[in-house]
């Protein structure tokens, strides 16, 4: 098998829930075609769903050495960052993630969810109308646009947010 095959096999791996096999399919391709970032993304992404954080963060920080600046890998610093408690180092991550690509809506997510914790519900708003209008079908960000919407008093258009994340999430409340 080439770099190629086992990268598909360790996504195969990972969307059936098997991350130990996904790991150790992108180490494999990652010996294949060492320095990939894309193959390190991967076998970043795996290592912080296991919980491995120290090795995601290598991972990520070395999809950013082998190429430019990624938004991806920010993003994903960003949320081990804010895993981690720290808001600031986050919304730092984010931002910087959104100057290098501002059409990431998990990115505008995650740092709405960091304003908004700051109690900055105005930015918050901003930051989950991006995410939406990048990506309509986007049930967290909608869930959260709501509640940056009701924390401004502006009830209708928490309302038209939550029958929005209602109907994405099939039905449910949050």
């Amino acid at each position: 098998m080439d770099a190629a095959d086992w990268d598909a096999r360790g996504r195969d791996l990972t969307a059936r829930g098997d991350l130990e096999g996904a790991e150790a399919a992108f180490r494999a391709a990652l010996e294949l075609d060492p320095g990939s970032p894309d193959l390190l993304y991967n076998l970043g992404t795996v290592l912080r769903d296991r919980g491995l954080r120290e090795e995601a963060r290598s991972a990520f920080l070395a999809v950013l050495e082998a190429a430019p600046p990624r938004a991806d890998a920010l993003t994903a610093l960003g949320l081990l960052a804010w895993e981690e408690g720290d808001g600031s180092g986050a919304e730092i991550l984010y931002r910087r993630a959104l100057r290098t690509d501002p059409s990431l809506p998990e990115a505008w997510n995650n740092l709405g969810v960091v304003l908004f914790v700051s109690a900055r519900y105005p930015e918050a708003r901003e930051a989950f109308e991006r995410a939406v209008a990048l990506r309509p079908g986007y049930a967290d960000a909608w869930f959260n646009l709501r509640d940056a919407c009701a924390e401004l008093g502006d009830r209708r258009a928490a309302r038209a947010a939550d029958r929005r994340y209602r109907d994405l999430s099939g039905g449910a409340r949050g």
